[in-house]
């Protein structure tokens, strides 16, 4: 790993990713990992999503679980999706050191 901060490096998004995930929420995505490093997070290299299905107010919300192993967390976020949202779909944001990758875990 090079001396700059985590998850500042070029990025990039794989086949899998751009085939089953919509721009819009790829774009959400990046902008958690953002979010996190302007709060002074500390992340992992690895960033897993969880995206699933939540009816709130009889109506369908895109639900976003980020999580990482060191150290340990997770938070919900909820995002107002245009078209349906995506359920039982995990995808990962790697920071390799030289470059950062949006991938599906079976891409790996």
């Amino acid at each position: 790993m090079t001396g700059q901060a985590m998850f500042s490096s070029d990025r990039y998004v794989t086949s899998g990713v751009r085939e089953k995930v919509p721009v819009e929420l790829q774009l959400m995505l990046w902008s958690i990992i953002e979010a996190r490093k302007e709060r002074g997070d500390k992340l992992d290299y690895l960033q897993v999503f969880e995206l699933s299905t939540e009816m709130v107010d009889d109506e369908p919300l895109q639900k976003v679980l980020n999580r990482q192993e060191q150290p340990f967390h997770e938070e919900v976020f909820y995002v107002n999706m245009i078209g349906l949202p995506l359920d039982g779909v995990t995808v990962w944001i790697m920071d390799s050191g030289e470059y950062c990758t949006l991938l599906l875990p079976e891409e790996y």
